[in-house]
């Protein structure tokens, strides 16, 4: 084969690539609305959405350097993920609505306050919020220890968020300024996670605040056995553990979607504007983020900034947290903190009523 053929045959492969990547992004598109109990492909396709972009990215780069119609297919390939795009990363600034009547709310997976004996860490946390203004903290994995317990990190906090729902035997929380109505605790079945909800009157507006924390993806312990597992050389047993895992990825894909759609339907049902937060253990344009989102906004989307990442593994890449509300409700300003206490970073969101 001469260098003539090799180049024709490249170039005829690298524009197959291209329309292989748009039928990728396309189907990619809706696999956030297709559940993972009927097609776990559709699951692993929106789990890759990030390398999409990147390929497809890369792909619009090469054919406009070589000055070739074929970019405006690359280009189709990314408009398909636009959605999934903008729930990342936002250039274009923050929303500019200045309401008087705002609410700023902070959802954040303590770990457990990061188990520390004296609460420095929940001290601190609270100093923080406290100075912020904040109306409204929502808690993920919020349990004390032996030393310093779940009375004191409620006393902690109570000093400047008075009302608060705390249901027993549950590692979740709601602290608020303004009054609790009425609360409840949403049962997923045969697991420790929970979502809760709260009725709390603002200005004499009633608002229901949900706070959700689905089933985990269990990855950081993975990783912790398998690096186990290398460290003592046992290849078999490290290989056992990846296969192990990966059931119990699709398993808690699973049942994160059987969760979303059980808050999905109370949310449909409420009649008040709507808060939806939480550790939602899943990446944007996953199923379970399509079904809690609904016809919910998200807040990034509304009123953030920059990237939007959450979780600090994965060389912080990873946007699990998330701060979802009603149309009735304005996004004025949407952030994560740098917060050292948690495998998470706190999401704070301030909206106007």
């Amino acid at each position: 084969m001469g260098k003539l053929a090799v180049y024709r045959l490249g170039y005829f492969l690298t524009i197959v690539f291209s329309f292989f990547l748009l039928g990728l992004s396309i189907f990619a598109h809706f696999s956030g609305y297709i559940n993972p109990e009927y097609s776990m492909f559709s699951a692993y396709l929106s789990l890759g959405k990030p390398f999409l972009v990147v390929l497809s990215a890369f792909m619009l780069i090469y054919w406009i350097c070589r000055w070739k119609r074929w970019a405006f297919v690359a280009l189709l390939a990314i408009v398909a993920n636009y959605q999934y795009i903008t729930s990342m990363w936002n250039p274009f600034g923050a929303n500019d609505n200045n309401s008087t009547h705002a609410l700023k709310v902070i959802t954040y997976n303590t770990h457990s306050f990061g188990g520390e004996i004296t609460g420095y860490s929940a001290k601190e946390f609270a100093d923080m919020a406290n100075a912020q203004d904040v109306d409204i903290i929502c808690f993920q994995e919020y349990a004390g220890n032996g030393d310093f317990t779940n009375e004191d990190i409620c006393t902690t906090f109570s000093k400047f968020l008075p009302y608060y729902y705390t249901p027993e035997g549950r590692s979740m929380a709601i602290f608020s300024r303004y009054p609790i109505q009425q609360s409840q605790v949403i049962e997923f079945p045969e697991t420790n996670n929970c979502a809760i909800w709260a009725d709390i009157t603002v200005d004499e507006k009633t608002i229901r605040v949900f706070n959700v924390h689905m089933q985990t993806t269990s990855f950081d312990r993975m990783r912790s056995k398998a690096a186990q597992a290398r460290a003592a050389a046992n290849e078999e047993g490290e290989r056992q553990i990846y296969l192990n895992y990966n059931d119990h990825l699709e398993a808690n894909m699973i049942e994160r979607s059987r969760q979303a759609r059980l808050v999905k339907g109370i949310v449909m049902a409420t009649e008040y504007p709507t808060i939806l937060c939480g550790d939602f253990n899943d990446t944007p344009g996953t199923y379970t983020y399509e079904t809690l989102k609904g016809n919910l906004k998200d807040g990034f989307q509304t009123a953030g900034e920059g990237f939007a990442s959450t979780y600090k593994g994965m060389k912080n890449l990873l946007r699990i947290d998330y701060i979802f509300h009603s149309s009735n409700l304005s996004g004025v300003d949407y952030k994560t903190i740098d917060f050292e206490m948690s495998d998470h970073n706190p999401v704070v969101m301030t909206l106007s009523l």
